[in-house]
């Protein structure tokens, strides 16, 4: 039958019925399972660490993560730019200018990298330079406002004025209305002396853009210029009303202060310049003379090695650090300095007192010399010979060098403007177009750009000759402001902050 074919067989029946009894469980063998790795970030994923790290302000894992993205892609122009960036604000302007050249060798068109080499050629005094890299950019984008504007303040630090002025036409006839050429054109024709010129040109500036900081900056130099304090005073101050994180305000003002010896509004005012923009060697320098003003001499060091760590031997900050040494009694620490000092090439405004100081260090390392002992072995006993005719007694003091009274100058004020009596100061303030903004090459958002004013800022100048009569004061000129990072947050100023000379 046909049921007789599809019925179990007696063996499957039996294997049926054992299923049903007590038997032993098997218990199934583990297979091994291959752990996958997680893959190992790119340099775009290192990258965008950098970015974050950047901005929550931890520069040194900014750093890390945009090395390593560089390990991955050697030129990858971004991360080169941020690295310089940050190099910049450090103030170690070597590492910024090597940075931003990698990121221009990575892509020539990076007219933000172009526009930050600028600048640190600028913070270096290295204007010929600047001149050059602006110049072979123009050849490529010849109608650049920015790098135009970048330009005219090369020219104008370089004393190149009638380029300069060109430059400026050259801009105009381009862009007319805009505000970074008048207030450009308004310091050349100010650092020509042709102050008037420099007024009136800063008038139309004014009525370009009448809440521009920059335009009120400017104004507050061509007073200075011609004298008039107060009114000067009145336009640093309207310029900080109208925007209290412009730097080149509070410096001008710091440098006024420094000049009328309020050391204490001195050092408040260069203390918020240097906060908003760390890299400007004048500033610290300000900061020193001011806290040397106020009897800190330990504190006047840490700020004058800043100033050396932006621009090696700069020769106020070697002469102040001698002055330092020697108020804490440091003697051979200052004549070391005040060697290094009368060492550095081209003129020196404290050469003479800084002659005078030596000696007297000099004379004070050996006063408090302990004396030598004689040594008798050998020697005969001999008497006392005759006394010779005309000798002077007490003529071991002849040698002796009375302290000058300029060993610890006061700090002069910072800028380009002269002192009373139409000394120049030692470094003179400078104002200029910013740099162009940043574009993110990752998606990040662009770092700022240039900034929307060429105004001035104050320099320190050298410190008094005498300790008696500070100098007068020149005043300073904001210069052009760095490109923000590509990885700084939108909100970031980055580098609409100018940056004075």
């Amino acid at each position: 039958m046909n049921w007789m074919k599809t019925s179990p067989g007696p063996l499957l029946l039996a294997a049926l019925a054992a299923c049903g009894g007590a038997s032993q469980a098997v218990k199934p063998q583990p297979v091994a399972q291959e752990i996958q790795a997680p893959p190992e970030p790119s340099s775009a994923d290192w990258f965008a660490r950098g970015v974050q790290a950047a901005r929550a302000k931890d520069t040194a894992a900014a750093k890390a993560d945009f090395q390593k993205a560089l390990d991955k892609e050697g030129k990858l122009a971004a991360a080169h730019f941020d690295l310089g960036w940050i190099a910049e604000q450090e103030g170690k302007l070597g590492d910024a200018e090597r940075e931003y050249q990698a990121a221009l060798q990575a892509d020539p068109d990076d007219l933000a990298a172009v526009l930050n080499l600028g600048h640190v050629y600028r913070l270096q005094e290295r204007h010929q330079k600047a001149i050059t890299l602006f110049t072979q950019t123009l050849a490529k984008h010849p109608y650049d406002v920015r790098v135009l504007n970048n330009l005219v303040v090369a020219y104008r630090l370089a004393k190149e004025y009638g380029k300069a002025i060109q430059t400026v036409h050259r801009l105009l006839a381009r862009a007319p209305t805009n505000p970074e050429a008048y207030k450009n054109l308004a310091l050349v024709y100010s650092d020509m002396g042709n102050y008037r010129m420099a007024e009136f040109i800063s008038a139309n500036a004014k009525k370009l853009d009448a809440k521009d900081p920059g335009v009120y900056n400017n104004l507050g130099l061509v007073d200075l210029k011609l004298e008039d304090r107060p009114g000067a005073l009145a336009e640093f101050q309207k310029a900080i009303e109208l925007d209290p994180g412009f730097a080149p305000g509070h410096a001008n003002i710091g440098a006024m202060a420094l000049s009328f010896r309020d050391y204490r509004t001195a050092l408040r005012e260069f203390g918020k310049a240097s906060q908003l923009v760390p890299n400007r060697w004048e500033w610290h320098l300000g900061t020193a003379w001011a806290l040397a003003g106020l009897k800190k001499p330990g504190e006047a060091v840490a700020e004058f090695d800043r100033v050396l760590a932006i621009l090696p031997d700069q020769p106020d900050a070697v002469f102040g650090l001698a002055g330092a040494a020697k108020a804490q009694k440091q003697f051979d620490k200052a004549a070391e300095y005040l060697r290094r000092y009368l060492a550095l090439p081209g003129e020196l405004a404290q050469r003479d007192d800084a002659r005078k100081m030596l000696d007297s260090v000099e004379h004070m390392r050996k006063s408090l010399a302990p004396p030598k002992p004689e040594s008798r072995v050998g020697m005969a006993a001999e008497k006392p010979g005759p006394a010779v005719k005309g000798a002077a007694k007490g003529d071991a003091k002849a040698g002796a060098v009375t302290p000058s009274k300029a060993s610890a100058p006061p700090p002069a004020a910072a800028g380009t403007g002269a002192a009373k009596g139409g000394e120049k100061t030692a470094s003179a303030p400078a104002r200029e177009a910013a740099p162009a903004k940043a574009g993110g090459k990752s998606g990040t958002p662009a770092g700022a750009g240039a900034p929307k004013q060429a105004a001035p800022a104050p320099a320190p100048s050298a410190p008094a000759a005498k300790a008696g009569g500070a100098k007068k004061t020149p005043v300073v000129e904001a210069k052009a402001a760095a490109t923000a990072p590509k990885s700084a947050p939108a909100d970031d100023k980055g580098g609409e902050e100018p940056d004075d000379e």
